[in-house]
């Protein structure tokens, strides 16, 4: 099913002119060198990157010949080079200060193999190029340890006079489509077309790492039946190549791609669809101009339940979401999704509406983002990124496109960094709310609810109060009643809480309005016949939830007094 949606993707895409032909792929050139008539490289090489941070280039995308072979390039590299663009080692034999005459010379005799009757001028320059060039001169070139290195990417021939790569003439695509016509296959059934067609001996391979298929048999114990490799799941040469571009495609994109850990998703729908766009944006947003006013416009019909009238008109179309990431020489597919647009947008308003919680009052932080992505619910699971459970990321996806429950251990996490760092802030809040709403039918409010009896809740708005009677009685101090508290007051509320309504009275007897206090705590008392020994961790995500709400409910009170003070 993977496999023919991304061909049927191809195929759209093909229609629109997006994506190459046969024997055709987008890659990244770093670096182009000009040469004349004669061979001669004319000037220095062009460096065509664009840093965009101290480790990490825009190249320029160009679409060159390509084959399976280079796509899949192994310890036997030095052989398979690609036709008339390829790494600096192919193209000047040299990398760094270590020559590579094997690369060099593969690649010399590639190009002539290819171009040996051809007249077209910039074919020529290029085999009198490699004719005469001598290794050795490598490391003159500016800007050579840049060509050559990780960053360097793949280097292009120009013609002098001429704005286009060599290998964009329209002489020189003719040349390798007519050599690669002549490839020959074995024939067998492809399991994914079910027909007996030549066969593509391996599955391409995809930058993850140093290069990941998403069907491999890297070891001889997965092999059956004395076949070898590709052999053991045949897929026709044209399958391979569409469904290989196709994804290419959708990990090129900024728009239908999205990394969080070490995860990668993708998604498109079976025909072009506004929301095929702005996926990516709905789960990660980006504060990107104008794109993302656009979104966000998006976002609150999706929380209202608005469809949009493009997506009422595309409700019945097919969204495919595939998510996958790294496992040793494979990619290991996370999880696969097929359903509407419309479904889509049910999923993701029912996400929006069970994480959906009152902001905290005063100026808001990146953390009060109106509709955090799952990267921002993720990061509040650990103190550091690198701490993210890798598992987490994709668990939480499915959650959010499947509508299922929440994984346990996002929850988890949450209550963790609370415990560890004494304090909620409004993702851990909205965190907390989603997972008891959909994991367990719990009735959770968005912003302050003073009728709710439930004793966690209570015992949360109580716990508040009281940190609001010490900060009025003491003002700012180095430590509240919060940070040497709250832990216990939210797992064994009986131990902490009659200390806690002692020490209140101390307070209340302090501060300038502590009658104000005093009301506050009674008013939640009357509700609390006894404090229970233990809450359970769900109680302890109100506990959490109800301490966060009632305290943003005593500063926007304080904000309206001090307001109506200065009024008067």
């Amino acid at each position: 099913m993977i496999f023919q949606s991304l061909i049927s993707l191809y195929d759209r895409l093909d229609e629109a002119r997006s994506v190459p032909p046969f024997g055709f792929s987008e890659e990244d050139i770093g670096f182009v060198i000009t040469i004349d008539r004669d061979g001669r490289i004319t000037g220095q090489p062009e460096d065509l990157r664009i840093k965009i941070s101290a480790t990490a280039y825009d190249y320029y995308p160009s679409v060159v010949p390509y084959s399976n072979k280079v796509n899949v390039r192994t310890s036997d590299a030095a052989r398979v080079p690609n036709f008339m663009v390829d790494k600096a080692d192919y193209i000047f034999g040299m990398s760094g200060s270590s020559k590579k005459d094997v690369h060099h010379l593969h690649f010399k005799d590639l190009v002539n193999e290819v171009c040996r009757d051809s007249s077209d001028e910039g074919a020529a320059a290029v085999m009198k190029f490699l004719e005469g060039w001598r290794p050795e001169d490598s490391v003159n070139l500016e800007g050579w340890n840049e060509i050559s290195g990780l960053q360097g990417k793949w280097v292009a021939f120009r013609l002098h006079g001429d704005n286009r790569f060599i290998h964009e003439r329209p002489e020189v695509r003719d040349l390798w489509v007519r050599y690669i016509a002549n490839a020959s296959y074995s024939e067998n059934y492809s399991f994914v077309d079910g027909r007996k067609l030549p066969i593509q001996p391996q599955y391409a391979q995809f930058r993850f790492g140093a290069g990941a298929s998403l069907v491999s048999f890297n070891e001889k114990a997965y092999e059956s039946y004395g076949k070898k490799r590709g052999e053991n799941a045949p897929i026709s040469v044209e399958a391979e190549f569409k469904s290989a571009t196709a994804l290419k495609y959708l990990l090129r994109t900024r728009n239908q791609r999205l990394h969080i850990g070490d995860a990668t998703t993708v998604f498109w729908t079976e025909r072009k669809s506004v929301i095929e766009t702005y996926m990516g944006q709905l789960l990660n947003p980006i504060d990107d101009g104008s794109e993302a006013v656009k979104v966000r416009k998006f976002l609150e019909a999706v929380r209202a339940g608005r469809k949009p009238s493009e997506i009422e008109k595309d409700s019945h179309i097919r969204f495919y979401i595939l998510g996958l990431s790294v496992n040793k020489a494979r990619l290991a597919v996370r999880f696969w999704h097929v359903a509407t647009v419309g479904d889509m947008f049910d999923k993701l308003q029912q996400h929006f509406m069970d994480i959906h919680m009152e902001h905290s009052p005063g100026r808001r932080s990146e953390k009060e983002i109106e509709f955090p992505g799952v990267w921002h619910l993720l990061k509040e699971t650990a103190r550091e990124t690198k701490d993210i459970s890798p598992l987490l990321a994709g668990a939480l996806m499915r959650a959010i496109l499947t509508g299922g429950a929440y994984p346990q251990n996002l929850y988890q996490g949450i209550m963790g960094r609370i415990r560890a760092d004494r304090d909620i802030n409004y993702l851990k809040a909205s965190v907390l709310k989603a997972v008891l709403r959909r994991n367990f039918s719990k009735e959770v409010p968005m912003s302050l609810d003073p009728k709710k009896k439930e004793t966690a809740y209570l015992l949360g708005r109580l716990f508040a109060v009281l940190e609001k009677a010490q900060l009025d009685a003491l003002g700012k101090v180095n430590a509240t009643i919060k940070d040497r508290f709250f832990g216990a007051a939210s797992a064994t509320p009986a131990t902490v809480f009659p200390r806690l309504l002692k020490l209140s009275q101390h307070h209340i007897e302090k501060a300038e309005y502590g009658h104000l206090s005093d009301r506050r705590i009674a008013e939640i008392m009357e509700d609390i016949t006894e404090f229970p020994s233990h809450l359970s961790l769900e109680e302890q995500g109100m506990f959490a939830i109800a301490y966060y709400q009632q305290k943003n409910a005593l500063w926007r009170k304080k904000e309206s007094d001090d307001i109506k003070g200065e009024d008067q």
